[in-house]
Parts: C-alpha cells; sequence; structure tokens
C-alpha cells in the first residue's frame, strides 16, 4: 500500500487531522472511536484503537522494564 498523506491543521487549540477511509476500514473505526498512539522508538508512532486490556499491559509491561533494566541490560552483553 502506497503512503497515505494528511494534513494537519488547527482547531482551536489542538492539531487535527483527516483519518483516510482505507485506514477506517482497515481499522474499524468509527466516529467517536479512541485511539491510542504508541512511541515505535523510530521516531514515530504507532496507531490503534484504544483498549483497556492492552493499556493496562503496556502499563505492566513498563514497570518489569524499569524494574528488572539493569538484569536485562546485563543479559545483553
Amino acid at each position: 500500500m502506497p503512503a497515505l498523506i494528511t494534513t494537519v491543521r488547527q482547531q482551536g487549540s489542538s492539531a487535527v487531522t483527516t483519518v483516510p477511509p482505507e485506514i477506517v476500514r482497515r481499522l474499524g473505526i468509527a466516529a467517536g472511536t479512541t485511539l491510542a498512539w504508541v512511541e515505535d522508538g523510530f521516531g514515530g508512532f504507532r496507531v490503534s484503537p484504544f483498549s483497556a486490556d492492552t493499556a493496562k499491559a503496556v502499563e505492566i509491561h513498563e514497570a518489569v522494564m524499569n524494574k528488572y533494566d539493569p538484569a536485562f541490560r546485563k543479559l545483553a552483553k
């Protein structure tokens, strides 16, 4: 699929953009859907429909990574 391009515009104090119809279809989203923006570590973001279960899993993952960071770094050597 080729890159989909949108333009960010100002609406009040927010920056907004339109989600292309193909993305709406593929994500199965509708107007009013809450989206989660997760930093991908490469200077961008992954966008997906928000899920409370996924948010909790990410929170637990971050806590484990922070707690055991020294051990993970040692294992990586």
